[in-house]
C-alpha cells in the first residue's frame, strides 16, 4: 500500500486541531469516501450523492473554473494517518478508506468523473485526525446548519456584475431599476435589491412575479415594460384606494404582489387586442380592474394559492352581464 506525503499547517482552534493543506484531485479520489464504515450504515450520516450536481462541477473545472473552498476531512483508521512537526508533513496510506468526507462530497464525486482526462487541479483541504462517529456526526451538522447561505438576491445582483445573466436576468435588472428609481415608480421605496426586508419586495420575488409578463409579451425595452406595468399597478392603487382598502401598504407581501402581476396579464392583453393606443392610460386598465378587484381584497389577502386567486380575478374580469 503506498504512503503518500503532503505538506500541511497545524491549526488549533478551542479543543480541536486540524491540518490545512492541498492535494491533488486524483489523490482526493483515490483517499476518500463519503462513509468508510460502509458495512455499517446506521452510523452512515452522508447525503445521498445526485450526480447531476457533480457533472456540473465536472463541466465546471473543465472550463477552467476555481473552487478555493476546503474539502473537510476526518481521518480514518485506516489511513494511519501521522504528523511530522518538523517538516511540518502529514503522512497517510492511499487507501480509499483513509477518509470520511464532512464537507465536499460532490465535489469530491466531481473529481472523480475527471481521472481519466487527464486534467491536473489541486484543492485546499482540511484535515481533521482522532475524531470520534459522535464528533463527526456533530461537525457535519455543525457545518451544514451553522453556516449561512448567501441570499438569491444578493446572487442576482452579482450576477450582473459578473456579466453571467441571461437575456431574460438582464432584462429583469433593468425593470427593476426602473421601478427602484422613476419617480412615478409605484414601487418606489417598496424594492429590496440585495435581501429580504419585511415591508420590501425583494429581488427574488420581483424576478418571479415579472418572468411569466416578459414571457407572455414581445417587449424588448425594459423602460416600455416599466411603463405598461406601472400604469396596471397604479390603476389597481386607485380602484383599492375608492373601496376603501390600502394596497400600499400590502403590496409588499410577495403572495399579494404575485396575485397583482399574474392578473395583470389578463388585462393587458385585453387592452392590447381591444385598444392598443391606450395601453398606457390609468383610465383604460381602471376599467377593467373595477370588474375583478372590488369584493376581492379580503380574498387577495388572505391567499396561499396566488395562483389559484389570480385565475379567481380572471374570471370575474370575463364575466359579463347577460340580459335574456
Amino acid at each position: 500500500m503506498a504512503t503518500q506525503n503532503i505538506s500541511v499547517t497545524l491549526i488549533t482552534q478551542g479543543e480541536h486541531k486540524f491540518y490545512s493543506g492541498t492535494m491533488d484531485i486524483d489523490l482526493i479520489a483515490a483517499t476518500c469516501s463519503t462513509n468508510p464504515r460502509e458495512d455499517d450504515p446506521i452510523k452512515g450520516f452522508q447525503r445521498t450523492l445526485d450526480e447531476g450536481r457533480a457533472n456540473s462541477i465536472a463541466e465546471y473545472i473543465r472550463v477552467g473554473g476555481t473552487i478555493p473552498s476546503s474539502i473537510i476531512l476526518s481521518a480514518q483508521k485506516d489511513s494511519d494517518l501521522s504528523y511530522n512537526s518538523k517538516n511540518k508533513t502529514i503522512a497517510f496510506n492511499e487507501d480509499q478508506r483513509s477518509f470520511l468526507i464532512l464537507d465536499g462530497q460532490h465535489r469530491v464525486y466531481g473529481f472523480r468523473k475527471l481521472l481519466n482526462e487527464g486534467i491536473k487541479y489541486r484543492v485546499p483541504v482540511i484535515i481533521y485526525n482522532e475524531l470520534t462517529a459522535m464528533q463527526e456526526a456533530r461537525l457535519f451538522i455543525d457545518i451544514n446548519t451553522l453556516q449561512r447561505p448567501v441570499p438569491k438576491e444578493l446572487l442576482l445582483d452579482i450576477k450582473r456584475l459578473a456579466d453571467r445573466e441571461s437575456d431574460d436576468e438582464h432584462m429583469l435588472d433593468e425593470l427593476f431599476t426602473c421601478f427602484e428609481k422613476e419617480p412615478d415608480s409605484c414601487l418606489i421605496n417598496k424594492l429590496s435589491r440585495i435581501d429580504k426586508k419585511k415591508g420590501k419586495i425583494s429581488k427574488v420575488t420581483f424576478y418571479d412575479s415579472m418572468k411569466p409578463v416578459l414571457k407572455e409579451f414581445n417587449i424588448s425595452s425594459a423602460e416600455r415594460l416599466y411603463k405598461i406595468i406601472n400604469t396596471f399597478l397604479l390603476a389597481a392603487h386607485d380602484v383599492a384606494a375608492s373601496h376603501q382598502f390600502n394596497l400600499s401598504s400590502s403590496i409588499t407581501k410577495a403572495t399579494v404582489f404575485k396575485i397583482l402581476l399574474a392578473h395583470s396579464r389578463a388585462i393587458i392583453t385585453i387592452i392590447s387586442d381591444n385598444n392598443s393606443g391606450d395601453i398606457d392610460k390609468i383610465s383604460e386598465h381602471k376599467k377593467y380592474l373595477i370588474r375583478s378587484l372590488p369584493g376581492s381584497f379580503d380574498e387577495i389577502l388572505k391567499s396561499k394559492s396566488y395562483l389559484k386567486t389570480a385565475e379567481s380575478l380572471d374570471r370575474k374580469l370575463l364575466r359579463r352581464n347577460l340580459t335574456i
